[in-house]
């Protein structure tokens, strides 16, 4: 099943005037596409310069541009596993000692004795 993201629902035809200000696909072009191409498509979509395919066609290159450096940084960490495994170890071994310290405060708090003691 093939999902469909929602525009204007008052835009039936290519030819008529959206309303950039009640379409998901402009709130998100505000997060991911410059200031410049926010108020083309806004002056465009009012005008029926553009249709909500090239609406959502210009999103999806300027949201594929966002993630593309967290994509090469995936792909890089993907290369070494063992230094993932490593980080990931010792995150685990400081929030244990975190933890273990926050639990004998509250013991002390409330009146508990240390069950390790």
């Amino acid at each position: 099943r093939v999902m469909q993201m929602v525009t204007d629902p008052q835009r039936m035809t290519l030819k008529d005037p959206g309303n950039p200000d009640i379409c998901n696909v402009f709130s998100m072009h505000k997060v991911f596409s410059s200031e410049e191409e926010v108020a083309m498509v806004d002056v465009e979509c009012r005008r029926a310069g553009i249709g909500c395919v090239q609406c959502k066609k210009r999103l999806a290159a300027n949201m594929n541009a966002h993630l593309e450096p967290f994509r090469e940084r995936r792909a890089a960490l993907a290369e070494d596993p063992d230094y993932v495994w490593d980080v990931l170890h010792d995150g685990r071994r400081r929030a244990r000692a975190i933890a273990r310290e926050t639990m004998r405060e509250v013991r002390e708090a409330i009146g508990l004795p240390d069950i390790r003691e």
